[in-house]
């Protein structure tokens, strides 16, 4: 496919590259790799250990069969940015997007087909528990709660002025939900209420003689039981929880950039951000380092997602795919931009 547009802004990209390390020598040099697409990518989700699905900029659905070798551009029936895809198997996903879009596959992706999300909200994020039962979040305080696969989407909670960034179940009933400001949610009992909880760790501190700065923005949500989880944020935030949300704490982590996803399973612990953060835990999230240049980019990086605690992906923008099949000691950008050695 030819995007002329990207090709154009990659291209002035790896001049201003070029030129910028003229007049700085400590600069790390790039390198183009192979590209399987120059749109930004905003999801990815994976079915198994072969199938995987990534969504972006301008209706872009790619999916590869055998681990990222080979990929194939599957057909939207809408030509709007994607931001969100999750697939329960290898068959069943849906995808999120801008202007109220959710699509739904139970062939995967062979056909996509549109559902009635009642909203023209744009919907950041998508989880579901099993095939029938999931959640969408977005702009306008938007939470959409399907009971039957997406036949029906109906709204929980009053909506507010604020970004919804991302949503997380550990089963039908247990969930949280963040987004601005701070914003954080929690459910026990799948949405139909739903009660704030908050950082105190985070919250800024009121100057004495000037307006209080607005306390930092959420994006990621993951748990590993109704008890412990974590949620990440500005300013390389991560915080974590053993109560189901009573009480959450801040963790140390050397992080300088905003924190997109996080994921942990078993002993092992990763999370992503802006210009190419990489934060990893060794102990089951309850410490993190943050290893250099372990990722090769200094491009944002917007989703992730770990099959098992060996096999995993991470996507961003200009194109940017990286998967590990050893648990992230080693991770091969299969497209993108990357820093050499």
């Amino acid at each position: 496919m030819q995007y002329r547009t990207s090709i154009y802004i990659y291209t002035l990209l790896i001049i201003f590259l070029g030129c910028s390390r003229g007049q700085d020598e400590n600069r790390m040099p790039v390198a183009r790799k192979h590209i399987v697409t120059f749109e930004n990518l905003f999801g990815v989700s994976a079915g198994d250990r072969d199938n995987a699905w990534l969504v972006g900029y301008d209706g872009i659905i790619l999916h590869s069969g055998d681990g990222g070798k080979n990929w194939e551009v599957q057909k939207a029936p809408v030509k709007t940015e994607l931001y969100d895809v999750c697939f329960v198997d290898a068959k069943r996903g849906w995808i999120t997007g801008k202007s109220g879009t959710i699509l739904h596959t139970t062939d995967g992706g062979k056909n996509w087909v549109q559902q009635n999300s009642h909203t023209q909200q744009r919907l950041f994020d998508a989880h579901f528990v099993d095939k029938e039962t999931g959640w969408a979040v977005g702009t306008m305080g938007t939470i959409l709660h399907t009971a039957n696969g997406g036949e029906t989407w109906v709204t929980q909670k009053e909506g507010e002025d604020r970004y919804y960034n991302g949503v997380f179940f550990v089963d039908e009933n247990h969930g949280w939900v963040v987004g601005e400001y701070n914003t954080l949610y929690a459910t026990v009992n799948g949405g139909k209420d739903w009660v704030e909880q908050t950082c105190e760790e985070i919250i800024p501190e009121e100057p004495e003689l000037d307006f209080a700065p607005p306390p930092p923005h959420l994006y990621g949500v993951y748990f590993i039981s109704p008890d412990t989880g974590w949620a990440t944020g500005l300013d390389g935030i991560v915080i974590k929880t053993d109560d189901g949300g009573k009480n959450w704490h801040l963790l140390t982590t050397g992080a300088e950039y905003a924190i997109y996803k996080i994921c942990v399973i078993g002993s092992k612990g990763w999370a992503i951000g802006d210009r190419g953060e990489y934060l990893a835990s060794s102990d089951g999230g309850n410490t993190w380092s943050r290893p250099e240049n372990k990722l090769r980019t200094k491009f944002w990086l917007k989703d992730m997602v770990f099959f098992d605690e060996n096999n995993g992906w991470i996507v961003g923008a200009y194109g940017t795919i990286l998967k590990t099949d050893d648990g992230g000691q080693n991770w091969n950008m299969l497209s993108g931009i990357f820093i050499q050695d």
